[in-house]
């Protein structure tokens, strides 16, 4: 099995200019964890998870704006994404990828053709395929 059989094809992303405040937002309205960045040519640039919010506007002084509602202040998703993204193929097998997630620790994989995003795998799709039978170890 492969990235291609298991990849979501409609990808939530975000632009890494956005504000973390709208970021928040686009969590809770779309349902997701992680979304793939996107620079201002539709290019995947990195990732950025819900715990980015947290643990890395900690350490930023201008943090406090986005997350008190008033406006989103300077902190901007490139501020706290993490770049470049791991990112896979849509050839890349899926053994493959629960091993990037396992030993990066990481639960969101950018599906990738030339440098654009044409879907994601999550640690939840893994966990499906799992469960179905799709996968064995």
């Amino acid at each position: 099995m492969q990235a291609r059989d298991l990849m979501q094809t409609e990808v939530v992303t975000i632009r890494e200019d956005s504000r973390v405040d709208l970021l928040c937002d686009l969590f809770q309205v779309a349902h997701v964890h992680g979304v793939p960045v996107l620079n201002a040519r539709g290019e995947l640039v990195g990732i950025v998870s819900e715990e980015d919010v947290i643990f890395g506007t900690m350490g930023l002084p201008e943090a406090a704006p986005p997350l008190s509602g008033n406006g989103g202040g300077g902190v901007r998703v490139r501020d706290i994404m993490t770049s470049p993204a791991v990112c896979a193929t849509e050839e890349t097998d899926v053994v493959e990828l629960c091993q990037m997630m396992w030993g990066m620790r990481i639960h969101h994989i950018p599906i990738v053709l030339e440098g654009r995003v044409t879907g994601i795998v999550s640690s939840l799709d893994l966990a499906r395929a799992v469960a179905e039978g799709s996968i064995r170890p």
